[in-house]
C-alpha cells in the first residue's frame, strides 16, 4: 500500500515536502536579477526568482485577484509578473504593483495582496525550499553538521547547471528514488551500459543519521588490487561518490562533474512523480576548453544518461508501479545488501510519523 494508497500519499505530501527542506534548483538557473523558474511542487505551483539584492525568493504562482497562473513558461527573465486574466501585475519581490482600472475596482489593502511566499534558502550552490508558506527554513540544521561539511567541501556553488531535464512518470516517487539508490541491479538492468563500468552489489556506506554517504567502485579500480597503497586523488577517478540528501535527493560526484537527481510526488497522487536530473560542471571559461568542445562534451554526456533512463530504468520502474497495483502482490523484501533502501525508508517513515508544528 505504500505505493498505491492516496491517504499515505497525502501524508507524504504534507509531512515530508510540506515540512522539510529539499532542493528545487541550482543557483546558476536563476543567476541574474529577474531570472526565474516555475515548478510544480507537491503542495504548490511556485515561481523562484532572483531578487535585486542578490537573494532568491519563491512565490505561489497565482494571482491574488482570481487565482490565474502568473507564469506559464518553465524559465525566463522579467521585471514584473503580469496576470493574463485581468492584467494585475506584481514585482519580482511579490508586491502588488498595479490593478487595472483601479478607480472602478474599490478600496482594499494592497500591502496584504502580494504574491504568497514560501520559504527558500540558498546553500552549497542550490536553492532549497519547504513547500509550505507557514514554515521557516534552516538548511544547515536539516543537513546536520557532518553532511553540511561534506556539501561545503564540494564547492558546487562554483559550477553551473547544464541543461536540466524534468520527467513526469507514472510511478510512485519512492519507487523512483529507490531505483537510484540501488547498486544491486546494475549488472542485470544495465548489462551493456553502466554494468560494464561499475561493480555490482559493492558499496561502502556511512550512515549520517538523516542522510548518508556511499562510494561505488568503477571496474577500473581493479588495477590497484593487491597493491599496498594509500588512497590518493588519482583513485577518486575510479569511484563514484554519492550522497543521499533526505528526503528525496541523490548527489553523485564524478571526476569531472556532479549529477543531481531529485524525486517528488505530483500532489497526493500515489501513481505519479516528477524526476529532475541535473549536471553541474565548470563553465566554459573554467573548463579551459573551447565553447564548441564544451557543448559537445555535455551533449554527449546527456545523450548517454537519457538513453540509460529511457531504455533501461524507466521501463522497469514503470512496470513495478503497475505490478504493485495487484491486490495480492504481497510485501517486498529488502536484503542486508540493500542498506541504502533501508535507510531511505527509515527516514520517510520517521517523517510520516512526525507531528508538524501546531498540529
Amino acid at each position: 500500500m505504500d505505493y498505491q494508497d492516496p491517504v499515505r500519499a497525502e501524508l507524504e505530501r504534507d509531512r515530508i515536502f510540506g515540512e522539510v527542506p529539499f532542493i528545487v534548483a541550482h543557483s546558476s538557473e536563476v543567476a541574474r536579477t529577474g531570472d526565474f523558474i516555475s515548478l510544480d511542487l507537491p503542495r504548490n505551483k511556485v515561481v523562484v526568482v532572483r531578487q535585486r539584492d542578490g537573494s532568491v525568493r519563491a512565490f505561489i504562482n497565482a494571482c491574488r485577484h482570481r487565482g490565474a497562473q502568473l507564469v506559464t513558461e518553465d524559465s525566463g527573465t522579467c521585471r514584473i509578473f503580469s496576470c493574463p486574466y485581468h492584467r494585475w501585475s506584481y514585482g519580482i519581490n511579490g508586491e502588488l504593483r498595479s490593478v487595472t482600472l483601479n478607480n472602478t475596482f474599490g478600496e482594499f489593502d494592497r500591502s496584504t495582496s502580494g504574491m504568497i511566499e514560501i520559504p527558500v534558502e540558498e546553500r552549497h550552490g542550490f536553492v532549497w525550499a519547504i513547500d509550505n508558506a507557514e514554515r521557516e527554513i534552516d538548511v544547515a540544521a536539516w543537513l546536520g553538521p557532518e553532511m553540511d561539511v561534506v556539501m561545503a567541501e564540494y564547492e558546487i556553488d562554483r559550477l553551473i547547471s547544464v541543461d536540466p531535464h524534468t520527467y513526469q512518470r507514472p510511478v510512485n516517487w519512492k519507487i523512483m528514488q529507490d531505483g537510484f539508490l540501488d547498486n544491486y541491479h546494475v549488472k542485470y538492468a544495465h548489462p551493456n551500459t553502466a554494468g560494464k563500468m561499475l561493480h555490482t552489489n559493492a558499496v561502502t556506506l556511512d550512515d549520517l543519521g538523516r542522510s548518508f554517504w556511499f562510494l561505488t567502485a568503477r571496474k577500473s579500480i581493479d588495477q590497484f588490487i593487491g597493491q599496498d597503497l594509500e588512497w590518493t586523488k588519482e583513485m577518486e577517478g575510479h569511484t563514484i561518490e554519492s550522497c543521499f540528501l533526505a528526503p528525496n535527493t541523490m548527489l553523485l560526484k564524478h571526476a569531472t562533474h556532479f549529477e543531481l537527481l531529485t524525486f517528488r510526488p505530483v500532489g497526493a497522487d500515489p501513481g505519479q512523480s516528477i524526476m529532475q536530473m541535473r549536471i553541474m560542471a565548470p563553465s566554459v571559461e573554467d573548463s579551459g576548453i573551447t565553447e564548441e568542445h564544451w557543448h559537445k562534451r555535455w551533449a554527449k554526456n546527456w545523450g548517454l544518461l537519457i538513453a540509460i533512463l529511457h531504455d533501461e530504468d524507466f521501463p522497469i520502474l514503470d512496470s513495478s508501479q503497475s505490478a504493485l497495483a495487484s491486490l495480492d502482490a504481497g510485501t517486498m523484501l529488502l536484503g542486508r545488501n540493500e542498506l541504502a533502501s533501508h535507510l531511505f525508508r527509515r527516514e520517510v517513515d520517521r517523517l510520516i510519523r512526525a507531528e508538524a508544528p501546531g498540529r
